[in-house]
């Protein structure tokens, strides 16, 4: 299956599929992210964007970035494989995932959505 999405304009929510809609485990990463994924094939099944205007407003320093909260609370194992995903080439096309290093011992990953390289159909474009 090619990569599709579906773009809800009255509730800002995109949904981008990597593969056909089926069962998967769904990982909040943040607020506004939600990540699919297939375990048994450890792959993307799909990302939800909520609010997605608010996602894609560039900062004055740039793209605007968010805390993957979510990873905090899963267990070692679950958090190697949904990072797995989050570096997968098909996830890496929306994500831009980095790590913060405020303290030697607290790391925290972020994340900013990555403009697609052709507008979506129901973008505008920036200027």
């Amino acid at each position: 299956m090619n990569e599709s999405y579906q773009y809800d304009a009255e509730s800002d929510v995109l949904e981008v599929y990597f593969a056909e809609k089926r069962a998967t485990w769904t990982i909040e990463l943040t607020e506004h992210i939600m990540l699919s994924v297939d375990r048994q094939s450890k792959q993307a099944v799909a990302l939800l964007f909520l609010d997605f205007s608010l996602l894609t407003k560039p900062t004055p320093l740039g793209a605007r970035s968010f805390p993957l909260t979510g990873l905090a609370d899963l267990p070692a194992h679950e958090r190697e494989l949904v990072v797995q995903v989050l570096m997968s080439s098909s996830v890496k096309r929306w994500l831009d995932v980095s790590t913060v290093y405020t303290l030697p011992d607290s790391p925290f990953s972020v994340t900013h959505l990555v403009p697609p390289a052709k507008p979506l159909a129901f973008m505008p474009v920036l200027a």
